[in-house]
């Protein structure tokens, strides 16, 4: 009788852990009054940006909080950044998309990283139902 070969990977993954940290340092920086980029000031009135940049902060405090700590919450806190950052990130999409070609490349990092946070949240809440 063969067993099934069982992969674990580890909860810290590097990737992950940069995003989270890039989303906490532009966060702050917009946040407190570093310049946007052009396309979301020209396109995003100010509460908008502020929005934006509260999305990204709260994003990366919780995702490295709950990738960092290993609690009965941690997931859950985890799952909740990933959804948070990709609103954050989706909001960004829509605001480079009318400067066409030219936002091609900040606009498919973007949207790449948001479909990653939302397959990061799925796997998650896999996890959290014990894997059904």
């Amino acid at each position: 009788m063969s067993r099934p070969l069982v992969v674990v990977s580890g909860r810290h993954r590097p990737h992950e852990l940069l995003f989270l940290a890039v989303s906490l340092v532009t966060g702050v920086a917009y946040t407190i009054g570093a310049p946007p980029p052009t396309s979301i000031a020209a396109l995003m009135p100010a509460w908008a940006l502020h929005v934006w940049s509260a999305g990204l902060f709260l994003s990366g405090v919780l995702g490295l909080i709950g990738a960092l700590t290993r609690r009965g919450w941690s997931l859950a806190v985890e799952q909740a950044s990933m959804l948070i950052g990709a609103a954050a990130l989706v909001w960004y999409v829509g605001a480079v998309v009318p400067f066409g070609w030219r936002g091609l490349f900040a606009g498919l990092i973007s949207l790449a990283w948001a479909i990653a946070n939302l397959v990061r949240a799925a796997q998650i809440r896999n996890d959290l139902r014990g894997g059904r």
